[in-house]
């Protein structure tokens, strides 16, 4: 679909972005999700992202895929990340700089442990 002309065509857009979203969390375990609006940006969400990245080329994660979001709504606790595992609650962590990001990765990814003090909340 090129242009949305109606609102049937919104519906049509929208329904085809959450068979795909849906599908991918089939293909993947998890979901990293990484805010990358201007608050983020600002203070550092890209290295964090990269951080992420390199861990999941390194360690070869299948399963695991990254994703850059815009602006959650958390300006103050940015960088923030949300970690979407297959059959567990959302967890949402602020103030996630490189550092944090590998211990998360290292914790939460690989082991299932929550690092609960930097997470903002479970939903």
């Amino acid at each position: 679909m090129d242009r949305i002309r109606s609102m049937e065509d919104l519906k049509k857009a929208k329904d085809s972005a959450l068979r795909k979203e849906r599908e991918e969390a089939l293909k993947n375990r998890f979901q990293i999700r990484v805010s990358l609006g201007s608050c983020g940006s600002a203070v550092g969400a890209e290295e964090t992202f990269e951080a992420l990245n390199q861990l999941i080329v390194k360690k070869e994660a299948g399963g695991v895929q990254l994703k850059k979001v815009g602006c959650i709504g958390l300006c103050a606790l940015e960088p923030v990340i949300q970690v979407m595992e297959t059959d567990r609650p959302q967890v949402t962590y602020g103030k996630v700089t490189p550092a944090v990001a590998q211990r998360i990765f290292a914790e939460h990814i690989e082991k299932g442990l929550i690092v609960q003090e930097f997470v903002v909340e479970k939903i």
